[in-house]
């Protein structure tokens, strides 16, 4: 559908006077095309009578649009009598109010508006403000927002960011947790990134499913990217930004109500057996089954594995070696155990070459394979149960918490937050896991 309006101005159909103001309108019809489903050639032309009301405020003309003379008439009328009010009371101007008048119009003069205009546009941004006034507006301006980069979008800053992170050389996981963190944040909230307040990020954070950590990864990757859009200029120095202003969040604590519910809870449900893993080990072919036995008897992570190469795998020496390409945190050696030399072993040397996951160079598909693996062996799958295993059982072993969370590349915080509170396991289980 097209329209068209006439810019040609004729003469007016009808003048509305009161008193020495005069209010003019014209005939402005407005004609519309429609095209049949698209189809310009088959197009009606429809014109709609409509007329416009032209007056002046100060410098400035106004036009505004009825569909009917009478009701453009009307809207004259009541401009009219407006305009001739405020100019009967100009006649009974006192000295002072003409003095005013005077130097309001000298003080305007530079800014190339009439006195009503400057007025307006006072009101107008007076209005906008929720809080303060003009005079703190630009006086928070002159301190905060000199320096600021305006009219970013939070698009064009989360492309800078990323570009940003590359130059930095980041790892993959932090450069994959900023796409999956910051990404669907940006996605949220297109437009202006200055105009995002607290209120809206924490409201979706809350929106956020899964535990609280879920929704404090997110939290702390939106506030990593607005540190990086302050630091650049899009949003302005000295002030706390809105995502720094957010709620942390906690998961509530479990209410115990019986003696069953807190035997349960002890219970460690995301571990195997000896059994199970032997079962499981027994299921696989040898390509996998290496990937599983480093897995579960070195503790090393399922992204870590599939980044490893044969290479680092230093049985001579008697221990995994992890570079900082390939750790999640940093460079660590991994002792190999006797049961894990032992396995290691017995594969040729044509089969360890190149990556040991060569196969299956996703964490994703690796996983995958696993739980089909799992599957049937006649074992539940459960997720991240190997590496769990391992530092269960070690921890039951060395009796060292800080030795094993190096190995494994975490923290003893995270090692007693997760693992301290388990049910008593048996020294012998754990030695018959590094037995197998």
């Amino acid at each position: 559908m097209d329209i068209g309006v006439s810019s040609k101005e004729r003469k007016p159909v009808a003048t509305v006077t009161v008193g020495s103001v005069a209010i003019s309108i014209y005939a402005a019809p407005v004609t519309v095309r429609a095209a049949a489903n698209g189809d310009a050639a088959s197009a009606t032309v429809k014109t709609y009578e409509s007329f416009q009301v032209a007056h002046y405020e100060g410098a400035r003309r106004i036009l505004q649009r009825r569909n009917t003379l009478d009701k453009a008439k009307a809207l004259a009328k009541e401009i009219a009598n407006r305009l001739s009010r405020d100019g009967a009371r100009a006649q009974y101007l006192t000295e002072k109010d003409r003095r005013v008048l005077i130097l309001a119009q000298t003080t305007t003069a530079p800014l190339g508006l009439e006195v009503d205009e400057v007025c307006r546009r006072y009101a107008e941004f007076q209005a906008r403000l929720t809080t303060g006034t003009l005079d703190e507006a630009v006086s928070f301006y002159l301190a905060h927002g000199q320096r600021v980069r305006h009219g970013a979008t939070i698009e064009s800053v989360y492309g800078e960011y990323l570009e940003h992170l590359v130059k930095r050389g980041v790892g993959h996981y932090h450069l994959r947790d900023v796409k999956r963190y910051v990404g669907n944040f940006v996605a949220a909230f297109p437009g202006l990134i200055s105009a995002i307040q607290t209120t809206a990020i924490d409201a979706y954070l809350s929106r956020l499913g899964g535990s609280a950590r879920n929704k404090n990864n997110h939290r702390h990757g939106i506030i990593a990217f607005c540190n990086f859009a302050q630091e650049k200029g899009f949003l302005p120095h000295g002030i706390i930004h809105a995502a720094a202003a957010t709620t942390d969040y906690r998961d509530a604590r479990t209410q115990i109500t019986s003696e069953q519910q807190a035997i349960d809870l002890l219970q460690p449900t995301d571990i195997y057996s000896p059994e199970e893993m032997r079962k499981i080990l027994a299921a696989a072919d040898d390509s996998l089954r290496a990937t599983l036995e480093i897995k579960a008897f070195s503790g090393v992570r399922t992204e870590e594995i599939v980044r490893l190469w044969w290479v680092m795998v230093a049985e001579a020496e008697g221990c995994l070696k992890v570079p900082d390409a390939v750790g999640k945190i940093s460079a660590r050696r991994v002792p190999l155990l006797p049961n894990l030399q032992t396995r290691l072993a017995k594969y040729s040397a044509e089969l360890k070459r190149e990556r040991i996951s060569a196969d299956l160079p996703s964490a994703n598909s690796l996983t995958r394979a696993w739980a089909r693996i799992a599957a049937n062996a006649g074992v539940p799958y459960k997720r991240n149960a190997f590496r769990n295993s391992y530092i269960t059982y070690r921890l039951i072993l060395t009796d060292d918490i800080s030795k094993v969370a190096e190995e494994c590349g975490t923290s003893a915080k995270m090692i007693r937050k997760n693992y301290q509170s388990r049910a008593h396991i048996s020294r012998a289980t754990a030695e018959e896991w590094f037995a197998l």
